[in-house]
This record gives C-alpha cells, structure tokens and sequence, in this order.
C-alpha cells in the first residue's frame, strides 16, 4: 500500500531502509521517496490483504529472515524457564558486581557503581514489598537473606557499619 505524500515523486527505487514497518526508498537517479506501509494492520485493526496473501503464499521457516538459528530436534526440551529463585539471583548478582564485591563479567574488573547499587537494593524491597504473603517460605528466606546481605555490604562501602 501506497500513501501520496506531497512533494514526494514517486518512481522505481532502490531500498534504503528495512522490509518491515514503513518501508523508505530513495531511487538512484533521483532524490524523490516512496513510502510504502509495510505494517500487517489497518488503522481499525483489520488484516490487510495483502498480508494475508503473503502469509498463506510463504510459510515462515525458523531462522530464515531473522537471523536465529532454528532449534535442533532435541533442543525443545531444553528451554529456560524463568522462576522466582532465578529472578532474585540476577538481581543479587548485579547488586554484588555494582557493589565491587564480584568482577564485572564484561571487563573481569571489579568496579563500584553504589549509586546502582542502592536502586539494585530499592528494586529488590519494592519486590519484598509487592510479593509479601504470596511467596512460599523458600522464596521468602531467599529474599529475606539477599536484602540483607545487599544491605550489609552497602552500609560497609558506604562508611555506615565496619564489617
């Protein structure tokens, strides 16, 4: 689909940019643009047409215009699944590399951000604060103990507590 946009000359481009969204091209001899709506709805959230054409005419193979690789057979089992436990993990693991207690993963250097690290520590209380009574004791204690320890640290670089 084709929009007229004053100004603009329409004529046979050359692509410049994406094949998804609004699509800009811009011909060789000439500073004139096209500008194609590539998107798979119209303004009131029906299926455009031509969409549904293309859908039906090309089925989408993993990996093909993406750029990831399609997953292997038995790789389907073994999907990452994200639980409570591994969610405050990370959190705890980046309050740790921002305190400087633990090498930055990216440059192996320890390095102290504590200004991060205070918001790493007020992300992990509002969570204390917005799962308190739905979380098993498990997951509480976990929480519990990884404040603390946050915390503790914290204090400690910041002259507050001797350690």
């Amino acid at each position: 689909m084709s929009r007229h946009i004053p100004g603009v000359r329409f004529c046979v481009l050359k692509q410049i940019y994406g094949d998804k969204g609004v699509l800009m091209t811009k011909s060789e001899d000439d500073d004139g643009f096209r500008i194609s709506d590539k998107r798979h709805f119209t303004p009131k959230g029906e299926v455009r047409k031509e969409t549904a054409d293309e859908a039906v005419k090309e089925p989408v193979t993993p990996g093909a215009d993406t750029g990831v690789p399609p997953k292997e057979e038995g790789s389907a089992a073994i999907e990452e699944r994200i639980d409570f436990p591994s969610y405050v993990l990370t959190y705890y693991t980046q309050g740790l590399v921002l305190l400087g207690e633990v090498p930055n993963p990216y440059t192996n250097k320890k390095e102290e951000n504590l200004e991060a690290a205070r918001h790493t520590i007020d992300i992990l209380t509002l969570l204390q604060e917005k799962t308190r009574g739905n979380l098993d004791r498990e997951e509480e204690q976990l929480l519990d103990s990884v404040l603390y320890e946050l915390r503790m640290k914290f204090m400690a670089k910041t002259d507050l507590i001797k350690l």
